[in-house]
């Protein structure tokens, strides 16, 4: 098993030997003998695990990890390696939050388990942590485009509200005569459609900054983080449409189109305002005869 380990101990002896062993092991090993100097470490090296000293000068190796675990993000395990024997300083190491306490002499062989163990537990831990972002993401995702959903669009409306998110711009992208599309060519080369846009979509906005959900049916709703660009790239989308082309039959393809309403009157405070100003928008350029931008 492979893992970046970090060995805490003021004594030079003790980390040579650690080292050896460690790295015969083919682990990854970083070691530092200032416990002041221990949190930077932790920081700069990422480890899967932490084997710590408890008897070091300025600080030991209990406030260590009791600094180190009050931190939020912080989830590396750590085992104590100490001469301390006693009962009581063992308790303290797993009430800090320890996986494990070795007393000083220790077995190789026992310590070459209890790190393997150790990496494993932490391995688990983040694929976990990975699977369960993963099905967090899916609760928020449109199934049929890969866009945001209306469920995350809820959470996003109260995070403009509390001032955690902010936008200055929205448009609504709609596709033009999609009903026709469905009627003469069914609902799978619709759905295609659909999913080709939302990609064009996605790729015309900032990963970073932007947002871009699928508001319903045809419609999709993009929240702009800057309003200097939004209409480059409100034609931007328009253009990229107009280049795609499904293949419907040998030698038959068909084109598509979509019409945009565009706000960049963005009040955080009303954002039934928002919506009902992009949809007036466009509802203008449907009304002016699709296939452009229209702007409230």
């Amino acid at each position: 098993m492979s893992g970046r380990i970090l060995i805490i101990d003021d004594e030079p002896h003790n980390l040579n030997i650690l080292r050896i062993f460690l790295n015969s092991l083919h682990y990854e090993i970083f070691t530092v003998e200032d416990g002041t100097k221990a949190q930077e470490m932790v920081k700069e090296t990422t480890p899967d695990l932490i084997l710590l000293d408890v008897m070091m000068p300025e600080i030991s190796g209990f406030e260590i990890c009791k600094n180190l675990t009050a931190e939020a993000e912080f989830d590396t395990p750590i085992m104590f390696l100490s001469a301390n024997a006693q009962k009581e300083d063992i308790l303290q190491g797993l009430r800090l939050g320890a996986v494990d306490y070795l007393t000083k002499p220790f077995d190789l062989d026992v310590l070459e388990r209890k790190v393997e163990i150790a990496l494993h537990q932490k391995a688990k831990i983040k694929n976990l942590k990975k699977d369960n972002k993963q099905l967090a993401k899916l609760v928020y995702v449109d199934a049929l485009t890969g866009l945001y959903n209306r469920a995350y669009l809820d959470i996003t409306i109260r995070m403009i509200s509390e001032g955690t998110k902010k936008f200055q711009a929205a448009m609504m992208v709609d596709m033009d005569y999609f009903k026709d599309i469905n009627d003469n060519f069914g609902h799978l080369v619709g759905d295609q459609v659909l999913r080709e846009v939302a990609a064009i979509i996605q790729s015309k906005v900032s990963s970073d900054h932007d947002l871009a959900f699928r508001y319903g049916g045809d419609e999709y709703l993009v929240l702009l983080h800057n309003e200097a660009n939004c209409v480059e790239i409100a034609n931007s989308i328009i253009k990229e449409v107009d280049s795609l082309k499904v293949s419907l039959a040998p030698n038959k393809l068909q084109e598509f189109s979509v019409s945009i309403g565009l706000t960049n009157n963005f009040d955080p405070t009303c954002f039934e305002q928002i919506i009902s100003q992009a949809d007036a928008a466009l509802l203008g350029a449907k009304n002016s005869g699709r296939h452009q931008i229209k702007i409230r």
